[in-house]
């Protein structure tokens, strides 16, 4: 109702130099509303005003606007299935992008190519991008968030391309980029100790802070040198020992939460703020969304949490998809009075796979309210954790089936393995149609394991 209303105050207002961020603005409005309901009309009218918004750019020479026109053609050619001409349009974007000053949004755009022609199986055009992707990232953005994630996402690309030494190197300069950042307060100290060797005076103490300071600087040199070496062996070691790349995918999959949530979600949270005048429900949510990104990334290195944590981690996540998808799901997690949730611990990030298939794809072109039940219990000596949704079921098309389902079970799969071989347990999962109603039904059986036995294990 709101987009219809700015819709035509954008149309009754005179033609000048914000025209076209206007046009583009309600194109981009179109595009996201079609991904929450697959009406095909909202991408017509998503191209109809990118349209507009390019011929208004090219009035002024505004080629960030041209740009972000093509990003709609490019994301309505990919919703359409036609993956070439995504491509093509996505080097439109980039010729235009090319034209403007500053050059930091490169990366981002080569990434989204990358990603059009990973779909389109051209493993090896996909990775030249890539590598494009990080050139840019590298050259503009180095050291920051907006690199780190382009690794991450370099990772999940030569996942898919098969090449996972390539794979794992990307992960690991992930991993770097995010420890200097953590970095920070240790360059606080720094500073501190720099600015009072400004204000003092006193010769004796001016050679101690320098001392001090050439202290940090050697400490800081031997520890980046040290973890280059450790990083090489690691990396020598990984591919001559076959369980340790099963153990390095499975760390890459915990990772790699769909990129779509994150790219969506942020959409979402940028129309909130644009037309709901509600700060505090902005910053909760935005509060949200850091909280996932923060334990999404430490549970690349954590291979156990606790249940208490996982189900606090499952709240956040669920919350955040109902900003996305109003109004079109409830959940409900049940915990037997038996669970110990602080002490308990299970593999870390084992259950998200599932609830995403259930909200992305088993409530998809249904109408009616989607449910979710997770349910803990404890029997004998096993921890069963069941999953119930009242979507479409498993009888979708095989491309769902293939793409989502088995990617979950995948991930599920090869984790409780590794499980298995190194606890010497007997962990197990199953997913089916729901026999009592619709939806899907997943049951995942395993070990109780508390802290003291996860921490005796690591050890070993």
């Amino acid at each position: 109702m709101y987009t219809k209303k700015g819709e035509k105050i954008i149309a009754n207002h005179a033609e000048d130099n914000t025209t076209a961020f206007n046009y583009n603005w309600l194109a981009f409005e179109y595009e996201q509303k079609y991904t929450l309901t697959t009406r095909l009309s909202l991408l017509d009218s998503a191209i109809l005003f990118a349209t507009k918004a390019k011929n208004a750019a090219a009035v002024y020479n505004d080629y960030e606007q041209i740009t972000q026109a093509f990003r709609v053609f490019e994301a309505n050619a990919y919703h359409r299935g036609d993956l070439r001409k995504a491509v093509s349009f996505m080097d439109s974007a980039l010729f235009y992008a090319r034209k403007i000053k500053i050059l930091n949004n490169l990366s981002s755009l080569y990434l989204a190519k990358a990603w059009d022609l990973i779909d389109l199986k051209d493993y090896t055009e996909a990775m030249r991008w890539q590598d494009t992707s990080i050139f840019y990232a590298e050259k503009y953005e180095k050291g920051t968030a907006a690199t780190m994630m382009t690794y991450s996402e370099a990772a999940n690309i030569f996942e898919a391309a098969g090449n996972l030494p390539r794979a794992y190197d990307a992960f690991k300069k992930y991993e770097h980029i995010k420890d200097s950042i953590f970095k920070i307060q240790r360059s606080e100290k720094i500073n501190e100790l720099e600015q009072q060797y400004n204000k003092t005076k006193n010769e004796k103490t001016i050679k101690e802070l320098a001392q001090q300071k050439k202290i940090y600087l050697l400490l800081a040199i031997a520890g980046l040198l040290g973890l280059a070496v450790l990083a090489f062996f690691i990396r020598q070691q990984s591919l001559k020992n076959k369980q340790r790349i099963s153990e390095t995918e499975q760390r890459l999959n915990r990772a790699r939460m769909n990129p779509h949530f994150f790219f969506n979600a942020l959409s979402s949270l940028q129309s909130f703020a644009l037309t709901e005048n509600d700060g505090k429900a902005l910053a909760s949510n935005l509060s949200k969304f850091s909280h996932i990104m923060r334990k999404t990334l430490e549970s690349t290195y954590k291979d156990y949490v606790s249940i208490e944590q996982e189900i606090d981690f499952l709240d956040e996540y669920l919350e955040l998809q109902k900003i996305r998808f109003p109004q079109k799901f409830t959940y409900e997690i049940k915990i037997s009075n038996i669970i110990e949730t602080d002490e308990m611990m299970i593999p870390s990030m084992i259950l998200q796979p599932f609830t995403e298939n259930s909200i992305e794809h088993g409530f998809n072109h249904i109408d009616y309210p989607g449910h979710i039940i997770i349910a803990f219990d404890k029997v004998e000596k096993d921890v069963h954790i069941l999953i119930t949704d009242n979507g479409k079921g498993l009888a979708t098309t095989a491309r769902e089936t293939s793409e989502h389902i088995s990617r979950a079970s995948q991930i599920i799969k090869d984790r409780i393995f590794l499980l298995n071989v190194k606890l010497k347990t007997k962990a197990s999962f199953s997913i089916d149609n729901n026999t009592e109603t619709t939806g899907v039904k997943v049951k995942i059986i395993l070990p109780v394991l508390f802290k003291q036995d996860v921490k005796s294990n690591d050890t070993n």
